[in-house]
């Protein structure tokens, strides 16, 4: 397979990447995580996936929720890059 059979990155996805690593920047995170991708494609109102979302979910309520749980004592305990499994 060559590099031109190779899936590309969009502007879409670009500016995601932009939008989360600004998110951590701001919640003064020394990493971009799931949790900042997660904010940074809800703030995409016109993404397919947040337009998906806030047919079942109030998107300000989710983010807020989010926020609230990436603020608190218990995460930022937690130890980054490692999946967890249930």
């Amino acid at each position: 397979m060559s590099n031109d059979d190779q899936p590309f990155p969009t502007p879409r996805y670009s500016r995601v990447l932009d939008v989360s690593a600004e998110i951590a920047q701001e919640m003064r995170h020394s990493y971009v995580g799931v949790e900042h991708l997660f904010l940074a494609i809800i703030r995409d109102r016109a993404a397919v996936p947040t337009r998906t979302l806030a047919r079942i979910a109030d998107l300000d309520r989710v983010e807020a929720s989010l926020r609230e749980v990436m603020a608190s004592e218990s995460y930022a305990g937690k130890s980054r890059g490692r999946l967890e499994r249930g």
